[in-house]
């Protein structure tokens, strides 16, 4: 692991530090809102293909295409959500008199997705274990048609509940973890106290953190 990674796990303050005088860089966080999207797209492509089977013959290229459509709309929503988390830290610590540049804020938030990537090298071999795992049955159109839910929720059994707690507790661990590592970026890129940090990044982190629990929670 690069030793430079090393520190944003280890000590993120002085990570962050470091960087500030370094030039702009978005490689790294670029690197990792990728991977983690492909992680996502991967799991989504799988599902969406699984889903395809309990659909009648003549309507499973329909679903093959909604999978190459959802891979290309992950991606897309993470790279969004990186641009509007900072864009909220940011605009946040105008409030505090923050004096840092957007692009700076912009590259340091990017930084605060690690915890989830090495979360979804966790979480989504395991969910497409029980992806793969699941016996889809051939579903009636037309009750398809009266309730779109029928289909998914014939794979939701095979998510144990244990598992979806697992899960949970571990999106919470990752969120406090992106919280810190998300606190001391926007400090550092906009020159504010740790204090006043904190409250900027609590309000985005609660909303991605939020939304992440949400869709576990669908699985129980």
């Amino acid at each position: 692991m690069d030793l430079i990674i090393v520190d944003l796990i280890t000590n993120p303050d002085k990570f962050f530090q470091s960087l500030l005088n370094q030039n702009l860089s978005l490689k790294k966080p670029a690197a990792i809102i990728f991977a983690l999207s492909l992680l996502a797209a991967i799991y989504q492509y799988r599902l969406m293909l699984k889903l395809s089977q309990a659909m009648p013959e003549s309507l499973q290229s329909f679903f093959i295409v909604g999978a190459y459509i959802q891979v290309f709309s992950t991606h897309l929503g993470f790279f969004a959500t990186w641009l509007i988390i900072a864009a909220l830290m940011h605009g946040l610590s105008a409030f505090f008199d923050g004096r840092g540049e957007f692009r700076r804020t912009f590259e340091f938030a990017g930084y605060g997705f690690l915890p989830s990537l090495l979360g979804s090298l966790i979480t989504v071999p395991l969910s497409l274990k029980y992806v793969e795992s699941a016996a889809v049955v051939e579903v009636d159109v037309q009750k398809l048609a009266t309730n779109p839910e029928v289909l998914i929720k014939s794979l939701l059994d095979y998510f144990p509940d244990g598992y979806v707690y697992s899960a949970i507790f571990l999106n919470l661990a990752v969120s406090a973890w992106s919280f810190l590592i998300w606190t001391f970026a926007l400090k550092n890129a906009c020159n504010i106290n740790l204090r006043h940090a904190a409250f900027c990044t609590a309000i985005p982190t609660a909303i991605f953190s939020l939304y992440q629990i949400m869709a576990l929670a669908k699985l129980l």
